[in-house]
């Protein structure tokens, strides 16, 4: 049995939407590997990615990262507000 149907197995079983779709998982992976080892180069080679813009597209970086290098990089210790 291939990976889709053991997916889709599981997503009914879980009694998930089937709006949820395996594919979904490349851009939480892209995302986290990111986030936790700043190395594109990594998460390109793992997604199977040469083009950068081709990895890009599975980025979705949370704005709080963002704010808190903004802020370092600024000196402030003000609190951020979402």
């Amino acid at each position: 049995m291939d990976l889709g149907k053991q997916f889709r197995m599981a997503r009914r079983k879980a009694q998930l939407s089937e709006d949820l779709v395996l594919y979904c998982a490349r851009h939480d992976y892209g995302t986290r590997v990111l986030s936790n080892t700043g190395n594109l180069a990594v998460v390109m080679r793992t997604m199977g990615r040469k083009d950068v813009r081709a990895a890009m597209q599975y980025q979705h970086p949370d704005l709080e990262i963002i704010r808190t290098a903004l802020n370092r990089t600024n000196g402030s210790s003000m609190p951020t507000t979402t």
